[in-house]
């Protein structure tokens, strides 16, 4: 069934107190995303929300953590609310309810952008160590805020990441794949989870991560950093954020002084112990897995069976040596 889109958000938008002259489709991927720009030259982004992705109190506890970050200093989405005071609307697609948020428009360049412009891997670290320093601001604040009562996002703990009902889905199961692939990734799976189960969650190490925080969701914005889409953003260890920042830089020798460069920025604002540098690359294991659960469930995404066999065959080749690391790094820890 064709859905009309821009209807939806039309229809939502005439519960904000926006009057649109101009609304137009930015993206449909894990939300529909509208710009829209009003009578009085102010510009926003509309997001009509998948409906199986967070509830409504999930969605709402997601704004409270961005406003908290806000009266940090920390640039990230403002929220506008509904003409009733309401933090999101609701629209009907296909006869099921949609929530809808509005947020402001920023304008700027995303680092992506910025990244693909200049392979100069000395400017890229400079780029690497503002992502550093705005890093450890976040998770600065995250460790020391006390999320208020009711306040609900899901974890990235052991049994979110590779539990049996892991957050992004059973990437054991994905489709495309071979079973002995499969099979593979059963037992990477299993030892993964043995490992994140005895990392410590102390508020230093675990808190609230953006958890997608890579380039593509970073906009350079006059002299800061706006952070995007916290969509799936939730309680986990500072380390994921930290692979999922270096993400889409896969050749080592860029991986290996853009990381240090990372590292350089935060500690300038933020202690870090060892063990969280140290175990980054089982966490690059880690998002190339969970990657894979991500695009299974999303079939309207790709249709492209190699974009399942990559993020396997990089965990894979990495597989056995970062587990004998990450073992050695957790019998090192203090405390065992």
């Amino acid at each position: 069934m064709h859905v009309d889109w821009l209807a939806c958000a039309n229809e939502a938008l005439q519960q904000f107190p926006v009057s649109p002259t101009h609304v137009s489709l930015v993206s449909r991927a894990e939300n529909v995303s509208f710009y829209v720009e009003s009578s009085d030259k102010d510009r926003f982004v509309l997001r009509i929300h998948r409906p199986e992705y967070h509830t409504l109190s999930e969605l709402i506890s997601e704004q409270i953590w961005t406003e908290a970050l806000l009266s940090e200093g920390i640039d990230v989405p403002v929220s506008v609310r509904t003409n009733e005071g309401q933090r999101y609307a609701q629209v009907l697609v296909e006869g099921s309810p949609r929530n809808v948020g509005l947020l402001r428009w920023v304008d700027g360049q995303s680092l992506r952008e910025v990244s693909r412009e200049s392979q100069n891997t000395q400017n890229l670290a400079r780029v690497y160590q503002d992502v550093g320093r705005l890093l450890a601001t976040l998770h600065e604040q995250a460790s020391a805020w006390v999320p208020p009562h009711g306040f609900e996002r899901h974890s990235f703990d052991e049994n979110g990441l590779m539990g049996e009902r892991p957050f992004w889905g059973r990437f054991w199961e994905a489709s495309d794949l071979t079973r002995k692939q499969l099979s593979h990734l059963l037992a990477m799976r299993d030892e993964v989870y043995d490992l994140l189960a005895q990392l410590p969650k102390s508020r230093h190490a675990y808190s609230l991560i953006h958890a997608d925080l890579h380039t593509g969701n970073l906009i350079s914005h006059g002299q800061s950093l706006h952070i995007i889409d916290f969509d799936d953003a939730g309680f986990g260890w500072h380390t994921y954020d930290f692979a999922v920042a270096l993400s889409e830089v896969q050749k080592s020798e860029q991986r290996v002084p853009l990381l240090r460069a990372l590292f350089k920025g935060y500690e300038e604002k933020r202690r870090l112990e060892t063990w969280v540098k140290e175990l980054v690359p089982l966490f690059d294991v880690i998002r190339h897995l969970v990657h894979i659960g991500w695009i299974d469930a999303r079939p309207d995404l790709s249709r492209d069976p190699a974009y399942k066999r990559v993020p396997y065959e990089r965990a894979a080749n990495l597989f056995d040596d970062v587990i004998a690391d990450a073992n050695q790094v957790i019998a090192r820890m203090p405390g065992d």
